[in-house]
């Protein structure tokens, strides 16, 4: 695998990023169609020229839509990648138009590539000089715009499976597929029909290119639309008839790029999701020197850890504060530790600082809010033994101040948006994390599913998060790679790692939240049985002088008891903890599949896939969940 060389290790001195990254602009179009032999109706100098047309309308489109929205994506030239495993007949032609047009090519191989070169020589070969036009497109791409080869472990005795499988990453790599078909039955598995079928499955949209002269085309996204076009000769021939609807195309190219439309949703109390102005305002973040907002995790280590730690003022820089999780390296850890590190810092770290200035605010906020009660009646309990001049003033002002200081905490996190960004910035980077074994296997975003009982929250996959995240997999692409036993005990090892680091947190979050959870429940019990004691006291007729006092602590310790039941229900402790609990042995199930893997003579991608995309599922759901939980949580007045 190629890895470039570190600014570090080139001696440049470069200075830390001040704001979050944004993704290069690219664009990736897959190729499904036939082989020669079943070209026979087709003008292929005509189908040609229609390939090489749809591609140059696509990169324009792209160039048109950096140039109209050029806030969204960093400053560079877009990336243009076709993506074909090069065999023969459509794939092929296909490549030609794409290199010839500045496309780098991205190529997944089923086998090694040496094992894939015998399909091009007799008795197999379909076309003649077969396995030379191969390797001559191979030498093209690399003196071009580049090449990515992503050579597959596909076994020759399943017979169309490693063709399938292929296929699939092809999908994976692709926003936009162009199909070239007959409309006729699949030969085989692995093949044409089924690949285009899966992309309509898999909601990536389709142009639909008859594989007969004229060669006319219709851009196919729903099932509905493909079911009509089955007869694609016909469908597509009605079409050529007609000019090319080069604007729709446009037009869905602007949408794949483009944020998602508002939310309908986000204007709701719970509303998070959607909005140029989020996006904006997450590029528009800079890293702060220091972070004052410590009440959270001096409370947090307090009752959840038994100790005492001064939590640091200062704010490390968030990339290389990352880089001891996320290290750079020679292997295709450091290669996309490299690729999505910066993105990933970015998000979880801010996501950090805005969770503990929320924190803080209702840690802060509701014993304030008990504070007040006790400052209203301190003036007359301590008139009661002594006069102290300008005390009942004192108290006055102390307790305007306290009542500012609440409305300031609440209102000011409504106004920063802390609660919204910290929910958001951590969608985003749990998100990100997953990218991280999901991308070295060839595999495809996270797709966030989303119950039906969760639709007012808003739909998370239509969010601005998960467009950034998008950009980020879209830009960062495949690795260049051979999928042998070594590279798959390096991702085996890779997906180990993310996973015993995830059951490490959820083991400490949930022993620490429910120790909080039940710090704060027997707090609230002993200032109960506190106020029962003063009421029993007041009925005394001998501490009949503690009067003042007493009535002072039946007021005031029962708002101190509502102040600590406040903190446990916006944090969610106990529910936190058991969701933690959960996942930490959800977790120890995959790791023990790892183990399992990792004692096998051999490995096999296809296992590998399965167990990462497992882990994904498993870990997206889990983030969705917590998501819903604390959208419920805003900050609010401690009435």
């Amino acid at each position: 695998m190629t890895t470039l060389p570190s600014a570090v290790a080139l001696g440049v001195t470069v200075s830390p990023p001040r704001s979050p990254p944004k993704a290069p602009l690219a664009f990736r179009v897959g190729i499904v169609g036939h082989r020669p032999n079943r070209l026979g109706q087709a003008d292929l100098p005509l189908l040609a020229q229609r390939l090489r047309e749809i591609l140059a309308a696509v990169r324009s489109a792209v160039c048109t839509f950096q140039q109209a929205k050029p806030q969204l994506y960093a400053q560079a030239e877009p990336m243009l990648r076709a993506v074909t495993p090069l065999a023969e007949g459509v794939d092929r032609i296909f490549a030609e138009q794409a290199l010839a047009l500045g496309y780098a090519l991205c190529c997944p191989l089923p086998f090694a590539q040496e094992v894939y070169e015998r399909d091009f020589v007799p008795p197999k070969a379909l076309e003649p000089n077969s396995l030379d036009r191969f390797r001559d497109l191979l030498t093209q791409a690399r003196a071009g715009a580049g090449l990515v080869l992503f050579e597959m472990d596909g076994d020759r005795s399943l017979s169309g499976v490693p063709y399938g499988a292929a296929g699939q990453v092809v999908l994976n790599q692709s926003d936009l597929l162009v199909a070239v078909w007959d409309g006729g039955e699949p030969a085989g598995s692995g093949g044409t029909v089924g690949t285009l079928r899966d992309a309509i499955r898999d909601r990536i949209p389709v142009l639909l290119v008859d594989a007969c002269a004229p060669h006319g085309w219709v851009l196919v996204r729903r099932q509905s639309e493909l079911a009509q076009a089955e007869v694609c000769s016909e469908a597509s021939r009605e079409a050529a008839g007609t000019p090319p609807n080069w604007e729709g195309l446009s037009a869905l190219v602007s949408e794949i790029l483009d944020l998602p439309a508002e939310d309908p949703k986000r204007n709701a109390p719970h509303g998070a999701d959607g909005g140029e102005d989020c996006c904006l305002a997450y590029f528009r973040e800079r890293q702060p020197r220091w972070n004052l907002a410590v009440a959270w995790r001096i409370f947090r280590d307090l009752l959840g850890s038994h100790r005492w730690r001064r939590p640091p003022l200062r704010v490390p820089d968030f990339e290389e504060a990352s880089r001891r999780d996320w290290p750079d390296g020679l292997d295709v850890s450091g290669w996309v530790n490299g690729q999505l590190r910066p993105h990933y810092a970015w998000a979880g770290k801010l996501s950090g600082l805005y969770a503990d200035h929320y924190r803080s605010g209702y840690v802060l906020a509701y014993p304030l809010a008990a504070l007040a009660v006790a400052l209203v009646l301190l003036p007359g309990a301590v008139g009661s033994y002594v006069n102290v001049p300008g005390l009942e003033m004192a108290c006055t002002l102390a307790e305007l101040a306290v009542v500012s200081a609440i409305l300031l905490l609440i209102f000011g996190a409504r106004r920063g948006r802390w609660h919204q960004r910290w929910v958001d910035y951590r969608f985003l980077a749990e998100t990100i994390r997953q990218l991280r074994f999901l991308i070295p296997l060839g595999g495809s975003w996270p797709f966030p599913r989303l119950p039906a009982q969760w639709e007012t929250y808003g739909n998370p996959s239509r969010s601005w998060m998960a467009w950034q995240m998008r950009a980020v997999a879209r830009a960062t692409g495949l690795p260049d790679a051979r999928l042998d036993d070594a590279y798959l005990r390096q991702c085996l090892a890779y997906v180990t790692q993310v996973l015993a680091g995830q059951r490490e947190f959820h083991a400490d979050n949930s022993l620490r939240s429910e120790r909080i959870d039940h710090g704060l429940h027997l707090a609230a019990l002993w200032v109960l049985g506190a106020t029962v004691v003063c009421i029993l006291a007041h009925l005394l007729p001998f501490l009949h002088a503690l009067g003042p006092v007493l009535i002072l602590c039946c007021a005031a310790f029962p708002a101190l008891g509502a102040a600590l039941h406040g903190i446990k229900n916006q944090g969610e402790f106990a529910r936190v903890a058991r969701r933690s609990e959960a996942m930490e042995a959800q977790l120890e199930a995959l790791l023990a599949a790892c183990a399992h893997y990792e004692a096998e003579p051999s490995l096999r991608s296809a296992d590998l896939i399965r167990l990462a995309q497992d882990a994904a599922d498993l870990m997206l759901d889990e983030v969705l969940d917590w998501r819903v939980i604390f959208l419920d949580r805003p900050p609010v007045l401690p009435a």
